[in-house]
């Protein structure tokens, strides 16, 4: 099954484990875990370790759906570098548009070109990853949250050992209590690692992406600060591990990227979308919520040409003269505007 159908499945048991009271069902194995690790250690700081551990086993098990996840995220970044001179063309083409129309048809006409083209709108991004994690930052809440354990009477034989878990502390951190110094290194760490995952990345790419690079560590200092300093943890060990993953990426980035290049065919359909040709495919019930989006709309704004046409025939020889004059007009101002686009280049 691929990743991308696996996100809606994971969704839905997620949503149901949430209404059902069952998100925090993995509390009492991580309690127990921790306590192993406390006794195999015997140090006041086992507890914390524990957590770091088990920040490395999660990251482990997820590392070749990260990495699969990267690559497609560089094959799609790659993709849409080489299909910037169309794109370009369909923003002049919004700019230049005179009725709401004309706008429709421009947006619609970029995504013929990302579909004619098997490019993604969402650029490769997948949140497969983090819905795993899920279950497993409110185990951890749970097991070292004091109220939400007691909570649990049929639990009893994780409550016991949980009582010691909340009084744990890492190198005088409170790991039941929030953390402003562990909030501030975990959004820092977060801030390099967004920082090294732009590196090698075209210009006109990274102004796209200057506020995601910025909106992930701000995130993950909230997230951290009010939040338990254990799931803190977590979150700082997890940031520690996505660096070095970080590196580990972009040395084989631009080979991918090379790869890219030479074996993509960019489809010039900029003409055909913009004049509105490009029929849509039929979408059956195996297509994904974006392809049927896309069906959705372009069928809307076939509707919307119909109805023009339809209102074109029934006016004046006089209203339609004044129509088609203005097509002329802005056909015109279109011309003279790619005119001097080729100029200035």
């Amino acid at each position: 099954m691929k990743i991308k159908g696996l996100t809606p499945m994971l969704i839905i048991i997620l949503v149901i484990m949430f209404f059902t009271g069952k998100i925090y069902i993995l509390a009492p194995y991580l309690a127990n875990f921790m306590q192993i690790v406390e006794h195999m250690f015997n140090d006041s700081n086992a507890i914390g370790w524990s957590i770091l551990i088990l920040t490395f086993i999660v990251r482990i098990v997820l590392l070749p759906m990260q990495l699969h996840q990267s690559r497609n995220m560089t094959i799609q970044q790659e993709k849409m570098r080489l299909l910037q001179p169309q794109l370009n063309r369909v923003q002049e083409a919004q700019k230049a548009a005179k009725t709401p129309e004309e706008q429709m048809r421009a947006s619609q006409a970029m995504m013929h070109i990302y579909r004619e083209n098997n490019v993604s709108l969402l650029g490769g991004m997948n949140f497969t990853t983090l819905i795993i994690q899920w279950p497993i930052f409110s185990g951890l809440y749970a097991a070292i949250n004091p109220h939400i354990i007691h909570g649990w009477s049929h639990m009893d034989w994780a409550v016991t050992q949980a009582t010691s878990i909340k009084d744990a502390n890492f190198f005088g951190i409170q790991l039941a209590q929030s953390s402003l110094w562990l909030a501030i290194a975990t959004g820092l760490i977060y801030l390099a690692q967004s920082y090294l995952s732009m590196l090698g990345i075209p210009e006109e790419q990274k102004k796209q992406m200057k506020s995601m690079m910025f909106m992930m560590p701000i995130m993950m200092f909230m997230m951290t600060y009010f939040t338990n300093a254990g799931i803190g943890l977590y979150f700082f060990g997890g940031a520690v591990i996505m660096v070095m993953q970080t590196l580990l990426i972009n040395l084989w980035r631009p080979r991918l990227r090379q790869h890219v290049k030479n074996t993509f065919t960019v489809k010039d359909v900029v003409e055909d979308a913009l004049a509105g040709k490009i029929q849509a495919p039929q979408v059956d019930k195996n297509s994904s919520f974006m392809e049927r989006m896309a069906a959705a709309q372009e069928a809307a704004t076939k509707q919307q040409d119909q109805q023009a046409d339809k209102s074109a025939s029934q006016e004046t020889p006089a209203q339609q003269s004044e129509i088609n004059l203005e097509k002329k007009l802005t056909n015109r101002e279109r011309n003279e505007q790619r005119r001097q686009q080729n100029q200035n280049d």
